[in-house]
Protein backbone atom coordinates (compact mmCIF):
# COMPACT_ATOMS: atom_id res chain seq x y z
CA UNK A 1 0.00 0.00 0.00
CA UNK A 2 1.40 3.39 -0.95
CA UNK A 3 0.32 6.94 -0.18
CA UNK A 4 1.37 10.37 -1.34
CA UNK A 5 3.15 12.54 1.20
CA UNK A 6 -0.01 14.63 1.67
CA UNK A 7 -2.15 11.55 2.31
CA UNK A 8 0.38 10.12 4.78
CA UNK A 9 0.56 13.44 6.65
CA UNK A 10 -3.25 13.47 6.91
CA UNK A 11 -3.21 9.91 8.29
CA UNK A 12 -0.43 10.70 10.76
CA UNK A 13 -2.29 13.78 11.99
CA UNK A 14 -5.12 11.45 13.02
CA UNK A 15 -2.71 9.19 14.92
CA UNK A 16 -1.42 9.64 18.45
CA UNK A 17 2.00 11.32 18.06
CA UNK A 18 3.41 9.14 20.86
CA UNK A 19 2.99 6.14 18.54
CA UNK A 20 5.08 7.64 15.70
CA UNK A 21 8.84 7.41 15.26
CA UNK A 22 10.51 9.11 12.29
CA UNK A 23 13.92 9.07 10.70
CA UNK A 24 15.11 10.03 7.23
CA UNK A 25 12.98 8.20 4.65
CA UNK A 26 11.22 6.01 7.22
CA UNK A 27 8.24 6.45 9.55
CA UNK A 28 7.17 3.81 12.05
CA UNK A 29 3.71 3.73 13.61
CA UNK A 30 3.72 1.56 16.73
CA UNK A 31 0.29 -0.06 16.42
CA UNK A 32 -1.40 -2.37 18.91
CA UNK A 33 -0.56 -5.65 17.20
CA UNK A 34 2.67 -4.79 15.34
CA UNK A 35 4.54 -1.84 13.90
CA UNK A 36 3.63 -0.37 10.52
CA UNK A 37 6.75 0.89 8.76
CA UNK A 38 6.35 3.45 5.96
CA UNK A 39 9.30 3.88 3.59
CA UNK A 40 9.84 6.68 1.07
CA UNK A 41 10.29 5.32 -2.47
CA UNK A 42 12.08 6.77 -5.47
CA UNK A 43 8.63 7.74 -6.82
CA UNK A 44 8.09 10.05 -3.82
CA UNK A 45 5.44 7.72 -2.42
CA UNK A 46 5.34 6.35 1.12
CA UNK A 47 4.79 2.59 1.07
CA UNK A 48 4.14 -0.03 3.73
CA UNK A 49 3.79 -3.79 3.69
CA UNK A 50 1.58 -3.69 6.82
CA UNK A 51 -1.65 -4.88 5.10
CA UNK A 52 0.14 -7.87 3.57
CA UNK A 53 1.90 -8.68 6.85
CA UNK A 54 -1.43 -8.53 8.72
CA UNK A 55 -3.03 -10.83 6.16
CA UNK A 56 -0.20 -13.35 6.52
CA UNK A 57 -0.36 -13.19 10.32
CA UNK A 58 -4.00 -14.35 10.23
CA UNK A 59 -2.84 -17.66 8.74
CA UNK A 60 -0.37 -18.43 11.55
Amino acid sequence: MCLTTDALVLFLNLTNPDLIAAEAGRITVHATERDAVWVLTDDDLWCTMAPQIDRLARFD
